[in-house]
């Protein structure tokens, strides 16, 4: 499974790190890499995944921070920084996941191309 993945990414021309028990694929360099390991439990299953769990709690004490320190009677021109930033970062979130996403269904159509074409 491991061979089939790392000849599916080299066919794809996608620059990837091979690392012990998986890959690191960097899909948007300096932006957006995924990781992608073999399942432990189940032999055919890979697990795709980034690091997303750090920014959600930015993005969520951001907006917490942002928010209390908000004055209303000042408006908007007059907001804090975090929550701009907090929209940064759930935007990044949000390309990541599509960046995910976008790879799974490369890999998908490339076997299923594989498949037809053998």
């Amino acid at each position: 499974m491991i061979d089939e993945l790392r000849e599916q990414l080299t066919l794809m021309n996608e620059d990837f790190v091979e690392k012990k028990s998986g890959f690191k694929v960097k899909i948007i360099p300096y932006f957006c890499s995924v990781f992608i390991k073999k399942s432990v439990k189940k032999e055919e299953v890979l697990t795709f995944y980034t690091n997303q769990l750090l920014k959600v709690v930015l993005v969520v004490l951001f907006l917490l921070f942002g928010l209390t320190i908000y004055d209303l009677e000042k408006g908007i021109n007059h907001g804090p920084i975090q929550l701009a930033l907090s929209v940064l970062i759930f935007i990044n979130l949000v390309i990541s996941q599509m960046a995910i996403e976008s790879l799974k269904t490369r890999i998908f159509s490339s076997r299923l191309n594989n498949d037809f074409n053998v």
